[in-house]
C-alpha cells in the first residue's frame, strides 16, 4: 500500500506542476493526506455528504471502517490496481482515485456492506442511496463482490440483494444483475471470476455465468453459461468460446 501511495504523490506533484486547475484538486484532496485510506475516504466524504452530515464527518466513519477491515483494504487496491491495467483510458492511479466514479462507487459499496455485516441495516441504506444519486450505480449492500472489479463508465449499473460477483470481473455500463420478479429468496446472478458483460447487458435470475464468460453488449441472458464461453442476443445463445479479455 506504501508503494501506491508514494507513487499517487508522485503522480500528483506531477499534474500540479503542470495544470493549475488540477492543482488546487490535489491541494484538497491528495496534499497533507495522512495515508491512502484517509485521501480516499476524503473524496468519497465529499461526494456521499448530505444535509445532515458533513463532508468531514462522513470521511470519519468511512476512514474507520476501512482501516478496521484488512480485507477491505485489500479489495479497495486490487480494484484500483485493475482499473490502471485494464481500463485503456485511464494511466495513473491519481485520476482512478479523484475521477473515477466506478472505483468511487465500488469503494462507497464496501463500506455500504461492511455496515450491513454489523447489522446496521438501515446505516447501509443510507449509503446505498447516497451511492445512487450521486453515481447513478445501485448496488444492494447484501449483494457480494470479489476483488480487481472494474466498473467501466460507472453509469447505470444495478446489482441485486442476492448477486454475487467473482475477481477480476469487468463491467460496462447500463448493466443489470436482477431478479426475474417471479421469486423471491435466492433470486440473482452469480457471477464467477473473469467474466466480461458489456455495455447494457440483462442478466436475470439466480443463474451461473461461469468462469472466462464473455457477454455481448445488449445481451439478455437468462440461462447459465458454461465456462469460457461468449453469448449475445435476446435472449442470449451461445456464439462461440470466450477471448481473453486484457
Amino acid at each position: 500500500m506504501k508503494n501506491i501511495w508514494n507513487k499517487i504523490g508522485l503522480e500528483a506533484k506531477n499534474f500540479a506542476n503542470k495544470e493549475a486547475i488540477i492543482e488546487r484538486i490535489i491541494i484538497k484532496n491528495i496534499n497533507d493526506k495522512k495515508d491512502f485510506w484517509h485521501a480516499i475516504s476524503d473524496i468519497l466524504g465529499d461526494k456521499l455528504k448530505t444535509d445532515d452530515f458533513t463532508r468531514s464527518e462522513l470521511q470519519k466513519v468511512i476512514v474507520k471502517e476501512i482501516e478496521e477491515d484488512p480485507d477491505l483494504q485489500e479489495k479497495i487496491i486490487a480494484d484500483l490496481k485493475a482499473y490502471v491495467d485494464r481500463d485503456f483510458a485511464i494511466e495513473t492511479y491519481l485520476e482512478v482515485i479523484l475521477f473515477s466514479r466506478g472505483f468511487q462507487g465500488i469503494t462507497a459499496y464496501r463500506v455500504a456492506r461492511r455496515f450491513l455485516l454489523k447489522n446496521q441495516k438501515l446505516t447501509a441504506k443510507f449509503f446505498q442511496n447516497r451511492i445512487f444519486e450521486v453515481y447513478a450505480i445501485d448496488i444492494h449492500p447484501n449483494a457480494k463482490l470479489g476483488q480487481g472489479i472494474v466498473i467501466d463508465h460507472g453509469i447505470g449499473l444495478v446489482i441485486g440483494e442476492t448477486a454475487e460477483i467473482g475477481d477480476n470481473v469487468f463491467i460496462f455500463h447500463n448493466v443489470t444483475l436482477g431478479g426475474t420478479g417471479h421469486q423471491g429468496g435466492d433470486r440473482h446472478p452469480k457471477i464467477k471470476n473473469n467474466v466480461f458483460i458489456g455495455a447494457g447487458a440483462t442478466i436475470l435470475g439466480n443463474i451461473t455465468i461461469n468462469n472466462g464468460v464473455n457477454i455481448a453488449a445488449s445481451s439478455v441472458v437468462t440461462k447459465s453459461v458454461e465456462e469460457g464461453m461468449t453469448v449475445a442476443g435476446i435472449p442470449a445463445k451461445v456464439i462461440g468460446k470466450a477471448k481473453k479479455i486484457q
